[in-house]
C-alpha cells in the first residue's frame, strides 16, 4: 500500500444535498459504531488514511483497536505513527487468507473488548451472507465498528449486501505537500447517502 498522507490541515463534511441530511454527517468513529462499514477505492484511494484517522480516534478515546490483514501486504509503520496512532497500543493480527481475516474478525468482535476491527482486504469482501449477518450482529451488539477496507470501486458491485455503511475514497494533489482525500458515501442504511467527507492532509516525507 502506499505512503500514508499524514496530519490533518482542514477537515468538512459536504451534503450533495443539504435537505438529504437529517443531522451532521461526518467520518467520525461514532458514525461507524455498532455496524458492518466499507471502505472503498482504486489505485488512489485514501481509505488508509481515513482507516488511520480512525484508529486515532478510538485510542484517544480509550477504546481499543485492531487491524486484521494478510502476510503480503501491510501498512507501513512509520506513516501511521506520524498520522498519530500508538502502534504500541494497536492489535495487528496477520493471517494467510480473507477466510483467516474474517474469522479473526469474529473473535475479535465477539470478544467485546475492541471498539473498531479494521480488515484490511486484498481484494472485496467475498463473504457469504451468513458471515456477513453473523459479523454485523457483533458489531451492533458491542457497539463497535468493522471496518472492511476493500479495493473495490464503484464500477463495481460490492459482495457485501449486509454492508451498512460504503463509502469511496480518493485522494489528489492540492500542492507540493498537501493531499485532499475525500470519501464520497454511495450507501447508507442511518441516513440518506450522498454526503462526502474532506480532509486537507500534509504529506508524509516519501509523497512529498
Amino acid at each position: 500500500m502506499g505512503a500514508l498522507p499524514g496530519y490533518v490541515l482542514e477537515t468538512r463534511s459536504i451534503p450533495a444535498a443539504p435537505h438529504r441530511v437529517s443531522d451532521q454527517a461526518s467520518l467520525r468513529l461514532e458514525t461507524f459504531l455498532g455496524r458492518f462499514v466499507e471502505i472503498g477505492g482504486g489505485s488512489a484511494t485514501a481509505g488508509l488514511t481515513l482507516c488511520a484517522r480512525l484508529i486515532c480516534e478510538a485510542q484517544r478515546d480509550g477504546g481499543m483497536a485492531a487491524w486484521v490483514g494478510g502476510t503480503c501486504s501491510s501498512f507501513f509503520p512509520p506513516d501511521l505513527a506520524a498520522a498519530g496512532v500508538d502502534l504500541a497500543a494497536l492489535a495487528v493480527v496477520r493471517v494467510e487468507d480473507s477466510g483467516q481475516q474474517w474469522r479473526a474478525c469474529d473473535i475479535l468482535l465477539r470478544s467485546g473488548g475492541f471498539v473498531l476491527v479494521v480488515a484490511d482486504m486484498a481484494g472485496g469482501i467475498g463473504l457469504p451472507l451468513s458471515a456477513q449477518s453473523r459479523l454485523a450482529g457483533l458489531a451492533q451488539h458491542h457497539h463497535a465498528a468493522l471496518i472492511a477496507l476493500t479495493r473495490e470501486i464503484r464500477r463495481e458491485v460490492s459482495r457485501g449486501s449486509l454492508v451498512s455503511l460504503r463509502a469511496e475514497t480518493t485522494k489528489r494533489r492540492a500542492g507540493h505537500d498537501c493531499f485532499v482525500c475525500e470519501a464520497r458515501v454511495v450507501k447508507d442504511k442511518r441516513r440518506a447517502p450522498g454526503w462526502a467527507h474532506e480532509e486537507l492532509r500534509r504529506g508524509t516525507d516519501g509523497l512529498c
